[in-house]
């Protein structure tokens, strides 16, 4: 909440765009890159789902110089 202005249980990898201060890091399971190419995230709330391409969402992460781990 404090860095995203999240409410809890709507925390998305989105969410970090947010994050003015680049406090937020976003973790991205290798498993899951190596085996889906579409990967379903809130967009910002969790009333919602929005469907990404994982290479796209990591793309958008690294446009905005966000950390990120792909482990």
């Amino acid at each position: 909440m404090n860095s995203t202005k999240l409410i809890p249980g709507s925390v998305t990898p989105l969410g970090a765009l947010y994050d003015k201060e680049k406090r937020v890091m976003v973790f991205i399971d290798k498993e899951f890159i190596e085996s889906s190419n579409v990967i379903e995230v809130y967009p910002n709330e969790n009333t919602a789902t929005v469907w990404l391409k994982t290479e796209d969402l990591i793309r958008i992460i690294r446009e905005h110089k966000i950390a990120m781990l792909l482990k």
